[in-house]
């Protein structure tokens, strides 16, 4: 059973939906269409918590990198010899490891 899956699944390799459809089969065939919809669920599931994660990251990075990266920069031009574009990276870099090390 499994080594037919592995030679079909070679043999549709360049086709993405060729795969899924063998995948659809060997699950409707091992748990019926309960086992598909439980499939489907985890697949919803997973997916969500992906999207989830990548916006809190990217929300993350604009609230604790980016506003306070080109504040500081913007404070340093008046007091440093520099200009923002040579302070910039270093309070960028700066504000990355303290969301790291906040995590």
């Amino acid at each position: 059973m499994i080594n037919e899956l592995l030679q079909q699944a070679a043999s549709q390799i360049g086709e993405p939906s060729g795969l899924i459809d063998i995948g659809r089969q060997f699950i409707e065939e091992r748990f019926g269409t309960a086992g598909l919809i439980a499939a489907a669920l985890l697949l919803v599931s997973i997916v969500a918590l992906l999207i989830g994660k990548v916006t809190k990251l990217s929300f993350n990075l604009v609230r604790f990198v980016l506003i306070p990266s080109v504040a500081v920069t913007f404070i340093a031009t008046y007091f440093l010899p520099y200009s923002f574009t040579y302070i910039l990276p270093v309070t960028v870099a700066f504000f990355s490891v303290v969301l790291m090390v906040k995590g």
